[in-house]
């Protein structure tokens, strides 16, 4: 649907009709957009996606959307939805995309969101949620991309991440998250880390990244993170890109085959003699470099994410 005249709140029997399995409206800017408050929902509907993407829908997400047995692809990603985000969507047995970025939602993470068990993408980023990570998301066996990043999020990494064994992507960036990352080193299939922007301390365990086979793209900084960098970095011919400024780590804690084998690095100077480029503490296009997640990770691209992701290796960003 487009057209800047649609608007409206959308009907409820057309979340009725038996044989319908797609809905699609985006980049629709037309006034009032709203989802029903409450809808019937049957046994027999066969809706498999509602893509309803940056628009101007707001309001609250309805509850009963989590009756939708077949959807597999929820994507309300960049509206103005508030609100909380209904603990009833932990009932979606059949969602493998799950997309809520760029909207206005608030309160906790429900914990109800460790039941979805065929979920591969979990997208919560830009939105005002707070509170913990919840430990039930370590539940998520077949979970690869997890983004929460820029919301106001104040817990440590729980324990239970160590069992998300398909994880691939994790965004934790610009958030007000503490303690260590220990758990990270359990991730053998994460490729892209995006942490930046939080509290993070204590040192990079050593085996981080040793058992990952696919390129490999970091971003730590402005974190508390000590120490010298991990000695897996070191033997790493698949760290395309490090950043890491604006932390602790001790002088010169960059070995020069990171600077070697690495395509884009930036460090602070005092940790890293071999940089070509560093933060020197005043150098603000420098320091506050940062990746882009949305770029990286390819999320215009919906539940297709996979298949056209940025690779890693082209991946080298503009100073």
């Amino acid at each position: 649907l487009n057209g800047p005249k649609f608007g409206g709140e959308l009907p409820s029997s057309l979340f009725q009709l038996k044989n319908l399995k797609y809905i699609t409206i985006m980049s629709n800017l037309g006034k009032d957009w709203s989802l029903p408050t409450d809808v019937q929902v049957g046994d027999d509907t066969q809706l498999e996606q509602i893509v309803l993407v940056r628009n101007n829908f707001s309001g609250a997400i309805p509850s009963w959307i989590a009756k939708l047995k077949k959807l597999q692809k929820l994507d309300l990603s960049i509206n103005n939805f508030q609100g909380a985000i209904p603990e009833a969507i932990g009932d979606l047995s059949a969602i493998k995309y799950f997309n809520l970025m760029g909207n206005n939602l608030v309160e906790t993470i429900p914990s109800s969101l460790g039941k979805l068990p065929a979920i591969d993408v979990l997208i919560l980023g830009n939105n005002a949620l707070q509170g913990e990570l919840p430990a039930s998301i370590g539940n998520l066996r077949t979970l690869q991309l997890l983004d929460v990043g820029s919301n106001m999020l104040t817990s440590t990494i729980p324990a239970s991440f160590a069992n998300l064994e398909s994880l691939k992507y994790l965004v934790l960036e610009s958030n007000r998250l503490n303690g260590t990352v220990d758990v990270l080193e359990s991730m053998k299939n994460l490729t892209v880390l995006l942490i930046r922007s939080n509290s993070f301390s204590g040192a990079l365990s050593d085996g981080l990244f040793s058992g990952t086979s696919g390129n490999v793209v970091v971003d730590i900084g402005d974190n508390k993170l000590t120490g010298e960098l991990p000695t897996s970095f070191a033997n790493m011919s698949n760290l395309v890109s490090l950043i890491g400024a604006k932390n602790l780590f001790a002088d010169n804690a960059t070995q020069s085959s990171v600077c070697d084998n690495s395509t884009l690095l930036v460090m602070d100077c005092d940790a890293c003699e071999c940089c070509e480029v560093c933060c020197d503490g005043e150098n603000d296009g420098v320091c506050e470099f940062k990746l882009d997640s949305h770029t990286l990770l390819g999320y215009d691209c919906g539940a297709w994410y996979e298949y056209c992701l940025q690779g890693a290796d082209d991946f080298v960003g503009v100073l």
